[in-house]
């Protein structure tokens, strides 16, 4: 069977348990939606969304993402908006993003992982695994000046269009097209199924291209940084190649999402990382789940630490 039918109808079943409202909020007509190329997606709270052979597959994924948390679009206080005719959503927190890649949203703008204090102006945040720009967004929102990083390509032309549809927030950003890790060329593999999920320990069946790659110490340098007060990577195991980078202890603050089983190798772990840091005079952690994919802690979770 298509993986997409099974997604639709597993995402039917899935919201069949009824809200706290006490209704089921579900897609009203999922076998219509299977069958047609073009049409209206109908969710049971009287929503509906058209689609086109050309938006299907990102109205889809914006269907799964309102279920999946509830999300109910309209015009009132903390309520999403959704421009489909620009095919632009928007969060409660009026942050605009194109349609085409949702994935994660949910982490960055309900669950906040991200989130590093009310009042981040006039502070630093370093951000290696941009995405589509919704992570600098989210630090500029709060004030900071944000130097982004993104080797994917369609991730970082997403990440470009976000960013300039919040012209507000732009005017604290800086995003560029690079690898986090050491610095010199690399071939990063290029995931057209997921793109957020694009790792140099990933590349089995994939294409490469050629990417620069800096370090952590060569982008200090390189936008002049001398203060920095976050480093956040989410670089799917290029994290243990930035551990080793000295400069990391310019940071008030280190978030990452870590990823040592990409790389399957015993000496590169959770408590390798959090060796390093302490080394470096980081001594407050935390340590924890910031989704609900099936990963022990081991082996995937975010790791903060910060210094006294």
């Amino acid at each position: 069977m298509n993986y997409k039918i099974v997604n639709l109808i597993s995402a039917y079943l899935r919201f069949r348990e009824p809200t706290v409202e006490g209704y089921r909020y579900t897609i009203k007509n999922p076998i219509s939606v299977i069958i047609r190329k073009n049409g209206l997606v109908k969710l049971s709270n009287g929503y509906s969304i058209p689609f086109d052979k050309e938006t299907k597959r990102s109205i889809l994924g914006i269907v799964s993402f309102a279920l999946s948390n509830g999300i109910r679009f309209g015009e009132g206080e903390y309520e999403w908006k959704l421009d489909y005719k620009n095919r632009i959503i928007e969060t409660h927190q009026g942050i605009k993003l194109k349609i085409n890649r949702v994935g994660l949203l949910d982490e960055t703008f309900l669950y906040q992982i991200h989130f590093s204090g009310l009042d981040l102006k006039n502070k630093v945040v370093v951000t290696a695994g941009a995405y589509i720009g919704d992570t600098p967004l989210f630090y500029s929102y709060y004030g900071a000046k944000v130097y982004g990083f993104e080797p994917d390509p369609p991730s970082y032309a997403q990440a470009l269009e976000n960013i300039k549809l919040n012209p507000k927030l732009s005017e604290n950003i800086v995003l560029r097209n690079y690898a986090i890790g050491t610095d010199g060329d690399i071939d990063f593999p290029v995931d057209p199924e997921d793109s957020g999920g694009s790792s140099i320990y990933k590349s089995e069946g994939l294409k490469t291209i050629k990417t620069k790659s800096k370090s952590i110490s060569t982008v200090l340098n390189e936008f002049s940084i001398s203060d920095p007060f976050l480093l956040d990577l989410d670089i799917k195991g290029a994290e243990f190649s930035v551990i080793e980078d000295v400069s990391i202890k310019k940071f008030q603050k280190i978030r990452i999402e870590y990823s040592p089983y990409l790389l399957k190798s015993k000496t590169k772990s959770l408590s390798y990382l959090i060796y390093k840091l302490k080394s470096y005079g980081f001594n407050k952690f935390r340590i924890y789940k910031h989704n609900g994919l099936r990963y022990d802690l081991m082996n995937h979770g975010t790791l903060e630490a910060e210094r006294s």
